[in-house]
């Protein structure tokens, strides 16, 4: 009963041998990286990216000389190594923000990586590519003084593929690591959705959702406050779904679970991520001076409105020291070198000459911030009233005579 088949042994010791001779060794590893080196920095490589670039940069600076000092030095040397845009955060930013753009498969992430770095020997080419990706783009972002979260997403990308491995292992062998990472991810997620159920009720049961607190609440937050009933309903589906994943040791059960939360946002969540949206969109506002005369002349007070212009399919007027509220670092840059400013750019000291000097009908927008100011320049001549969520304003007519 204990007799080996003949030829198994040999067959066993043939399988193990190839293991270990498949298994890069270090110094393998490093000939590896050198030659991948080579290859993505090869000459034919540089001639196809000079390729696609310039065509487009030289037409650019054609059209706009000055662009290639600006593009060059400003928007990349600048930006890198001094703090010139004022967006200066410290080495480790890319961290939290790497961790908060995957949750909530974040829970999985982190276990994961750890465990990938232990068994850095064993991981195939393509799980190298990707944390090597995930690494280069945090590290080498982290080193920019300036910094802005949206720099990492191909990271992001990356760190998520690498999720996706990590789910497919546990999926193809039940009873290994990455399964039993995923078991305990999905105990953690049932315990994260929990703990935010609960806030979520106390909250509601200290009257945070009551029609009084509602009215006094910022547009963006209202929208999601309305949806109370129904998240406090989808975490609770989480953390039930997650708790049986983990007691079952199910992969499956685990990716539903992780799954649910960013499914209930393009389903029974929509309305709130609609009116969420709303407020940081301009087409609320749009649709609102949609309806004044064609030649009434709009303009923004201290702000602009993102996507205005393309909505309403007309230029604006902005009432601003510099072109700061269009959020066009070029355009400040490009208005420092001029002689004149535009007719459609209107210093704070100039609006009343501009006010009185028109010959068509005006509206002013002012975001909530900036309500006050515009009530004290129309005074109690002019109301000001609420044109769209976050937004005020006023409708000037033309001056007498004109």
């Amino acid at each position: 009963m204990g007799e080996k088949v003949p030829g198994e042994t040999g067959r066993t010791a043939s399988r193990e041998l190839e293991i270990i001779c498949n298994r890069p060794s270090s110094f393998e590893i490093g000939d590896d990286l050198g030659n991948s080196l080579r290859r993505v920095f090869a000459p034919v490589n540089l001639l196809i990216v000079l390729g696609l670039f310039l065509p487009w940069f030289a037409a650019l600076v054609h059209a706009h000389p000055e662009f290639a000092h600006y593009g060059i030095v400003d928007e990349t040397f600048n930006r890198f190594f001094t703090r010139a845009f004022n967006r200066g955060q410290p080495f480790w930013y890319y961290g939290p923000m790497l961790l908060a753009a995957l949750f909530p498969w974040t829970v999985l992430f982190v276990p994961m990586a750890f465990a990938a770095w232990s068994a850095r020997s064993r991981l195939t080419r393509a799980d190298r590519l990707l944390i090597a990706w995930t690494i280069v783009v945090i590290v080498f972002f982290s080193m920019s003084r300036t910094k802005q979260p949206d720099y990492i997403l191909t990271g992001v990308v990356a760190a998520a593929a690498c999720v996706g491995r990590g789910l497919g292992y546990a999926w193809h062998h039940r009873e290994g690591l990455a399964a039993r990472l995923v078991a305990r991810g999905a105990l953690a997620l049932a315990g994260v959705a929990l703990v935010v159920a609960t806030a979520l009720g106390i909250a509601v049961a200290r009257g945070a959702a009551d029609a009084g607190r509602l009215a006094a609440m910022a547009a963006a937050p209202r929208s999601i406050w309305h949806a109370w009933p129904t998240l406090l309903v989808v975490l609770l589906a989480v953390a039930a779904l997650a708790a049986l994943a983990y007691a079952r040791r199910r992969t499956g059960l685990a990716v539903t679970a992780f799954a649910l939360f960013p499914l209930a946002l393009v389903t029974v969540l929509l309305p709130a991520v609609v009116g969420f949206a709303g407020t940081r969109s301009a087409k609320p506002l749009a649709e609102y001076l949609a309806s004044l005369p064609d030649r009434t002349e709009i303009a923004c007070l201290e702000s602009y409105p993102a996507g205005l212009s393309f909505y309403l399919r007309r230029t604006l007027t902005i009432i601003s020291e510099d072109a700061t509220p269009l959020r066009s670092n070029f355009i400040n840059y490009w208005l420092r070198r001029i002689p004149l400013r535009p007719s459609t750019i209107v210093a704070p000291s100039g609006r009343d000459a501009w006010l009185g000097s028109r010959e068509t009908d005006a509206f002013i927008v002012a975001p909530d911030r900036s309500r006050g100011d515009l009530e004290a320049w129309m005074g109690p001549r002019v109301p000001v009233r609420a044109a769209a969520p976050g937004w005020w304003g006023a409708w000037v007519p033309r001056p007498a005579g004109r």
